[in-house]
């Protein structure tokens, strides 16, 4: 395709979470639109307006000014957030907890479909979309962006609707039984309306490939792009290592072996190793975090911090989900944009993920388990190259595929 024809390409990209902190999705979606826009398409943006203290300040100012943005605010979301964000702990309220929660899943499960974001859905009047869009992109989570642009394709009659997919659906652990339900007929329905379907993970691309066959030749793997190349100070050689992990850690991501494993290094070696954690921690964790000097548990902060943070790291840390699951945590690809070395702990060597995770040749893998972790790698540590393939422009590119 012709550049001149490249530029007349107009995109409307329709996603809830494009500004959201701490969101993994946030960061893919603002990387994939900066990277259409660098390579000359006229894109538009359908998102959500999340409550101030709930959005990434260093997203909206990111984000290509070439692109028009249409917000939209969603009345209980802003409600639910801000209830969630006010401290009430009082012995009343601690009493009902559990009651309310269980309340709240029932509610949501009856009314909240497919997200506490439906109402985003009737909140955007499509009358004031013009009809010169050649391609939809709808990204999830929350899957209620592909309600959102099921919706907008009703006027938009003729134009190409390309799905992203974060997570599948249906094999979400955490839907309860009527909610598997509704998604095992609504997630084969969008998929059968969509024009071509991405998912962000090589494992659940062939995964779904597999259980979709009707759909298969227009299921594609994307990948997950980095926001920003993100180059740091040389590695620590003689001085303390810093390791570094961004991102939830709970009972499903075992830490306690590594944390043995550097409690002991700390007591035989001078050169001790300082982990940091950078993201929400359940409480049975962090219970047990609290008795260790040499891990600091920072609390969520903002992308911008975190390229900063990473800059001063020696190490960055994954630890995968486990067995049960084909998909791969954001933060590895946060970590290819990086020049840092990466050390993955895995539950096994055989699974699709950990396949994905040696095959890029980037990081130090060793099975999560006290015999396997081996700390021999930090006696060669350097910095490592950026992998340009997993930037917002390669992606953009990997989107569109121009000679299909």
């Amino acid at each position: 395709m012709k550049m001149k024809e490249r530029k007349q390409i107009k995109i409307l990209y329709i996603t809830s979470l494009t500004f959201r902190t701490a969101s993994s999705a946030s960061i893919r979606n603002v990387s994939l639109i900066n990277g259409l826009i660098e390579e000359g398409y006229k894109v538009d943006l359908i998102t959500i307006k999340y409550p101030k203290n709930f959005e990434d300040e260093y997203l909206q100012q990111i984000i290509s000014d070439e692109v028009n943005i249409y917000r939209s605010e969603v009345s209980i979301i802003n409600k639910y957030l801000n209830r969630k964000n006010n401290n009430i702990s009082s012995s009343s309220y601690k009493r009902r907890h559990s009651f309310l929660n269980f309340f709240k899943r029932i509610i949501k499960s009856l009314y909240f479909f497919p997200d506490t974001d439906k109402g985003w859905i009737n909140k955007y009047n499509i009358d004031n979309l013009k009809n010169d869009y050649n391609i939809i992109i709808s990204s999830s989570d929350t899957k209620t962006s592909h309600f959102v642009a099921k919706k907008v394709l009703k006027k938009l009659k003729g134009v190409e609707w390309y799905q992203i997919w974060g997570d599948p659906w249906k094999d979400d652990i955490n839907l309860n039984k009527l909610d598997k339900l509704r998604v095992r007929f609504y997630e084969k329905h969008m998929l059968r309306k969509a024009s071509k379907i991405f998912y962000v993970s090589l494992p659940t691309t062939k995964a779904m490939s597999e259980k979709y066959k009707q759909y298969s030749n227009k299921i594609f793997y994307l990948g997950r792009s980095f926001l920003n190349e993100c180059k740091g100070r040389e590695i620590n050689i003689d001085k303390d290592l810093i390791f570094t992990y961004t991102g939830s850690i709970n009972k499903n991501r075992n830490i306690t072996n590594l944390i043995s494993k550097i409690e002991d290094h700390n007591i035989s070696n001078d050169r001790k190793i300082h982990l940091n954690i950078y993201g929400a921690c359940s409480k049975e964790v962090k219970e047990l975090l609290d008795n260790y000097d040499f891990v600091s548990l920072k609390g969520i902060v903002g992308y911008k911090n975190i390229l900063e943070i990473y800059k001063d790291s020696d190490v960055l840390l994954f630890i995968d989900n486990g067995d049960n699951t084909t998909q791969i945590p954001g933060k590895l690809y946060d970590y290819f944009g990086t020049d840092r070395p990466i050390y993955a702990l895995v539950e096994n060597y055989n699974n699709p993920v950990t396949q994905f995770i040696l095959s890029t040749k980037r990081c130090v893998v060793n099975k999560n388990s006290i015999d396997n972790i081996d700390f021999n790698f930090l006696n060669n540590l350097k910095k490592e190259s950026v992998m340009k393939d997993y930037s917002g422009k390669s992606l953009a590119k990997k989107l569109i595929n121009y000679e299909s």
